[in-house]
Protein backbone atom coordinates (compact mmCIF):
# COMPACT_ATOMS: atom_id res chain seq x y z
CA UNK A 1 0.00 0.00 0.00
CA UNK A 2 2.83 2.27 0.58
CA UNK A 3 3.87 2.03 -2.89
CA UNK A 4 0.36 3.22 -4.06
CA UNK A 5 0.24 6.05 -1.75
CA UNK A 6 3.26 7.18 -3.00
CA UNK A 7 2.80 6.39 -7.08
CA UNK A 8 -0.63 8.73 -6.62
CA UNK A 9 1.65 11.37 -4.57
CA UNK A 10 3.96 11.18 -7.89
CA UNK A 11 0.89 11.54 -10.09
CA UNK A 12 -1.11 14.51 -8.15
CA UNK A 13 2.69 16.34 -7.98
CA UNK A 14 3.80 15.85 -11.98
CA UNK A 15 -0.13 17.77 -12.40
CA UNK A 16 0.70 19.90 -10.06
CA UNK A 17 4.02 21.32 -11.25
CA UNK A 18 2.45 21.80 -14.99
CA UNK A 19 2.17 25.16 -15.63
CA UNK A 20 -1.56 24.74 -16.86
CA UNK A 21 -3.92 22.26 -15.69
CA UNK A 22 -5.81 21.65 -19.25
CA UNK A 23 -8.01 18.45 -20.45
CA UNK A 24 -4.35 17.16 -21.33
CA UNK A 25 -2.91 17.15 -17.96
CA UNK A 26 -5.91 15.53 -16.21
CA UNK A 27 -5.70 13.10 -18.98
CA UNK A 28 -2.29 12.14 -18.17
CA UNK A 29 -3.14 12.17 -13.99
CA UNK A 30 -5.89 9.91 -15.12
CA UNK A 31 -3.55 7.77 -17.01
CA UNK A 32 -0.74 7.51 -14.17
CA UNK A 33 -3.94 6.81 -11.63
CA UNK A 34 -5.19 3.78 -13.75
CA UNK A 35 -1.62 2.60 -14.42
CA UNK A 36 -1.25 2.85 -10.30
CA UNK A 37 -3.82 0.79 -9.40
CA UNK A 38 -3.85 -1.45 -11.77
CA UNK A 39 -0.39 -2.38 -10.42
CA UNK A 40 -1.82 -3.03 -7.26
CA UNK A 41 -4.32 -5.44 -8.22
CA UNK A 42 -7.61 -3.48 -8.54
CA UNK A 43 -11.04 -4.87 -10.15
CA UNK A 44 -10.52 -3.33 -14.03
CA UNK A 45 -13.94 -2.39 -14.29
CA UNK A 46 -13.42 -0.02 -10.68
CA UNK A 47 -10.25 1.56 -12.40
CA UNK A 48 -12.18 2.56 -14.99
CA UNK A 49 -15.39 3.33 -12.88
CA UNK A 50 -13.08 5.84 -11.12
CA UNK A 51 -11.00 6.92 -13.63
CA UNK A 52 -13.93 7.51 -15.63
CA UNK A 53 -15.66 9.73 -12.78
CA UNK A 54 -12.34 11.51 -12.20
CA UNK A 55 -11.85 12.91 -16.15
CA UNK A 56 -15.43 13.79 -16.35
CA UNK A 57 -15.80 15.84 -13.75
CA UNK A 58 -12.55 17.85 -13.44
CA UNK A 59 -13.12 18.54 -16.97
CA UNK A 60 -17.03 19.05 -17.16
CA UNK A 61 -17.95 20.53 -13.97
CA UNK A 62 -18.26 24.57 -13.27
CA UNK A 63 -15.12 25.86 -11.12
CA UNK A 64 -16.17 26.59 -7.51
CA UNK A 65 -15.86 30.20 -7.05
CA UNK A 66 -12.13 31.29 -5.74
CA UNK A 67 -10.80 28.05 -6.73
CA UNK A 68 -8.54 27.49 -9.47
CA UNK A 69 -8.49 24.46 -12.00
CA UNK A 70 -5.61 22.63 -10.30
CA UNK A 71 -7.18 22.73 -6.28
CA UNK A 72 -10.21 21.16 -8.56
CA UNK A 73 -9.12 18.54 -9.86
CA UNK A 74 -7.19 17.98 -6.30
CA UNK A 75 -10.64 18.14 -4.43
CA UNK A 76 -11.99 15.83 -7.19
CA UNK A 77 -9.70 13.25 -7.12
CA UNK A 78 -9.82 13.37 -3.20
CA UNK A 79 -13.64 12.75 -3.03
CA UNK A 80 -13.65 9.86 -5.89
CA UNK A 81 -11.30 8.21 -4.10
CA UNK A 82 -13.41 8.27 -0.66
CA UNK A 83 -16.44 7.17 -2.50
CA UNK A 84 -14.04 4.32 -4.21
CA UNK A 85 -12.80 3.12 -0.86
CA UNK A 86 -16.27 3.66 0.89
CA UNK A 87 -16.82 6.53 3.60
CA UNK A 88 -18.70 4.74 5.77
CA UNK A 89 -16.72 2.53 8.23
CA UNK A 90 -18.38 -0.98 8.17
CA UNK A 91 -19.25 -2.79 11.44
CA UNK A 92 -18.50 -5.92 12.70
CA UNK A 93 -21.10 -7.16 15.28
CA UNK A 94 -19.65 -9.46 18.05
CA UNK A 95 -22.05 -11.45 20.27
CA UNK A 96 -20.61 -12.61 23.27
CA UNK A 97 -20.15 -16.37 23.20
CA UNK A 98 -19.60 -16.53 19.68
CA UNK A 99 -16.49 -16.87 17.39
CA UNK A 100 -15.93 -14.19 14.42
CA UNK A 101 -13.23 -15.49 11.75
CA UNK A 102 -11.82 -12.76 9.86
CA UNK A 103 -9.39 -13.75 6.67
CA UNK A 104 -7.23 -11.15 5.49
CA UNK A 105 -5.43 -11.97 2.07
CA UNK A 106 -3.00 -9.49 0.28
CA UNK A 107 -0.06 -9.63 -1.51
CA UNK A 108 3.53 -9.70 0.15
CA UNK A 109 4.35 -6.74 2.34
CA UNK A 110 0.69 -5.45 2.39
CA UNK A 111 0.35 -4.51 6.32
CA UNK A 112 -1.68 -8.17 6.87
CA UNK A 113 0.44 -8.63 10.01
CA UNK A 114 0.08 -5.42 11.32
CA UNK A 115 -3.61 -5.10 10.76
CA UNK A 116 -4.48 -8.37 12.07
CA UNK A 117 -2.55 -7.36 15.30
CA UNK A 118 -4.68 -3.96 15.49
CA UNK A 119 -8.07 -5.57 15.35
CA UNK A 120 -7.06 -8.09 17.82
CA UNK A 121 -6.20 -5.13 20.37
CA UNK A 122 -9.36 -3.33 18.99
CA UNK A 123 -11.39 -6.52 19.58
CA UNK A 124 -10.09 -7.36 22.84
CA UNK A 125 -10.61 -4.13 24.17
CA UNK A 126 -14.08 -3.91 22.70
CA UNK A 127 -14.93 -7.38 23.81
CA UNK A 128 -13.95 -5.89 27.83
CA UNK A 129 -10.56 -8.24 27.50
CA UNK A 130 -11.89 -11.26 25.88
CA UNK A 131 -8.93 -13.37 23.94
CA UNK A 132 -8.26 -12.83 20.54
CA UNK A 133 -6.58 -15.43 18.45
CA UNK A 134 -3.94 -14.26 15.57
CA UNK A 135 -3.24 -17.39 12.90
CA UNK A 136 -1.01 -17.10 10.13
CA UNK A 137 -0.45 -19.32 7.37
CA UNK A 138 1.85 -18.80 4.22
CA UNK A 139 1.35 -21.00 0.75
CA UNK A 140 4.44 -19.62 -0.53
CA UNK A 141 7.59 -17.58 1.46
CA UNK A 142 9.40 -20.70 3.26
CA UNK A 143 10.73 -17.63 6.06
CA UNK A 144 6.96 -16.87 6.88
CA UNK A 145 5.94 -20.56 7.58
Amino acid sequence: MEAVGRSLTDAVRKMLRMPNVDERAIKELVKDLQRTLLQADVNVELVLQLSKAVEERSIKEKLPPGINRREHVVKVLYEEMAKFVGQDPAKVEIQPGTFRKIMLVGIQGTGKTTSSVKLARFFSRARSGRSCWSVSKELARQPAR
